[in-house]
């Protein structure tokens, strides 16, 4: 199946047409989307200052791991899903947008990064032991997913 083919699928769904001409509907999902994001980051930026001995010292990492993964998968989750709903109504936009393919390629080298070497590291401590891996782990982490969230507003301004 081409991607034009799921394209028209799209545009032709009374469902997606509903959600595409409600007045409130994708602000909503948007704030949601918002929402995803803010739980995905603030665990991210908690963890990764953490690595980086900015704060929080005094917690066990396993412990704060623990709860930032939970918030950031849950925050993430949130976050594809509500973006796929705002994808949905035009998507041949969206993909034809240099910044929103930027953000999902980002997005994906993000995740992959975060849930296997970050993860690892987080996990066995390796991050806080060898000096280049405690400052090299955390900064990358923070660039890349700071890097999806400015190609997200990207979006909108330079297309």
């Amino acid at each position: 199946m081409s991607l034009q083919r799921l394209w028209q699928m799209s545009y032709d769904s009374k469902w997606i047409d509903v959600l595409r001409n409600s007045k409130h509907a994708i602000p909503l999902i948007q704030s949601f989307h918002l929402f995803g994001i803010v739980l995905l980051l603030s665990s991210i930026v908690v963890l990764n200052f953490r690595l980086l001995g900015i704060g929080l010292t005094e917690i066990d990492m396993g412990a704060l791991a623990k709860h930032a993964w939970r918030y950031g998968t849950i925050g993430l989750l949130l976050a594809m899903v509500t973006g796929f709903f705002v994808f949905l109504p035009d998507p041949a936009r969206y993909a034809a947008n240099t910044s929103f393919v930027t953000k999902m390629s980002l997005l994906l080298v993000a995740i992959i990064f975060q849930y296997t070497i970050y993860r690892r590291a987080v996990r066995n401590r390796t991050a806080s032991g060898d000096t280049h891996r405690r400052v090299l782990l955390p900064l990358l982490s923070l660039t890349l997913w700071f890097a999806v969230g400015w190609a997200g507003r990207a979006i909108a301004f330079l297309g």
